[in-house]
């Protein structure tokens, strides 16, 4: 199948991008475990959840036919989220399976800052696969740029005073920036190694928003599903709605779980229940839709244009 056979080759790009550190077994070591998530992702089993890794390169397809030349862009990219993860545990400090929680913050870093070294090398080997070199330059523009704008997102992020809820607005600027930005990044990439048509580019580049947005709230809805957020006392979407909409015992209960300082650990059940029953996660399952609306609209015009999306409309199932 078509899956298979492109995540065989970023399989195969990403373990080329670590070959020159085979040698330094520990921190190659390190560096597989960091990416292993990424890399058990590109299986063969079935699912658009199993997708994201290959996004740059469908984009790539469904407007030039072809997707071999961008595979060192896709393979960058996933050591570039791989480096951010890992600085994203040691900021965090909430997983005992995170490298930092289990080899030190120090080595951590390490490894995180040689993912990204590794990255800006392996996009030179875009030159291998016939890219001219002014592409080059400009891929390696755009990932700087997104990952900045994601950069600031997560300075946003880390600035807000725990257990002080923002405003929706405030709380969708900062997902447009810290996480919509990767998967516009991973769009634009992609569309910008098929086409010099800047204004389909740019038309990506916003499909890639709106899919990136939809991830996060459907990310918002199963950390509190699963009950993850609330016993992390993590302030989402839905948080964010239910506090603006109740008020009485179940506000009381909603701010002494997710306070500075919660007083105890939440009834996760509980909390979970009065989220439903507030609406909140019907507000956020709506929200989510809207999204995902939005990107099937643009993919349609897309498809008017000539780019075969047929494989791009499994992000929205």
């Amino acid at each position: 199948m078509w899956q298979e056979r492109q995540a065989e080759l970023l399989r195969e790009e990403m373990e080329a991008f670590l070959a020159p550190l085979s040698d330094a077994t520990g921190l190659y070591n390190l560096l597989k475990e960091s990416l292993n998530k990424d890399i058990q992702r590109l299986s063969n089993e079935s699912g658009h959840s199993h997708y994201w890794p290959l996004l740059p390169l469908i984009v790539c397809e469904a407007i030039s036919g072809r997707c071999e030349h961008a595979i060192p862009a896709a393979a960058t990219l996933q050591l570039i989220k791989a480096a951010a993860e890992v600085f994203d545990d040691i900021e965090d400090a909430d997983s005992s399976e995170s490298l930092s929680t289990i080899y030190g913050s120090a080595v951590a870093t390490n490894v995180a800052t040689t993912l990204l070294i590794l990255a800006e090398k392996g996009i030179t080997r875009l030159k291998g696969k016939g890219v001219e070199d002014y592409i080059i330059v400009y891929v390696m523009d755009t990932i700087n740029s997104f990952y900045t704008t994601a950069s600031v997102g997560q300075h946003l992020d880390l600035s807000r005073i725990p257990g002080i809820a923002v405003s929706e607005d405030a709380y969708l600027e900062t997902v447009g920036m810290k996480s919509a930005s990767t998967v516009e990044c991973a769009c634009c990439t992609g569309a910008l190694l098929a086409t010099a048509n800047q204004e389909l580019i740019d038309t990506f580049v916003l499909f890639g928003h709106n899919l990136g947005m939809a991830a996060q709230i459907a990310n918002d809805v199963l950390g509190i599903t699963s009950g993850s957020d609330i016993m992390k006392s993590r302030i989402t979407l839905p948080i964010i709605y239910a506090l603006t909409q109740t008020g009485g015992k179940a506000r009381n209960k909603l701010e002494s779980a997710f306070g500075k300082q919660p007083e105890s650990k939440p009834d996760t059940v509980q909390i979970r229940d009065l989220l439903f029953r507030s609406g909140a996660i019907h507000y956020a399952t709506i929200k989510m839709e809207f999204y995902k609306q939005q990107a099937l609209a643009i993919l349609l015009e897309a498809e008017e244009a000539g780019v075969n999306v047929k494989r791009l409309k499994l992000f929205l199932e």
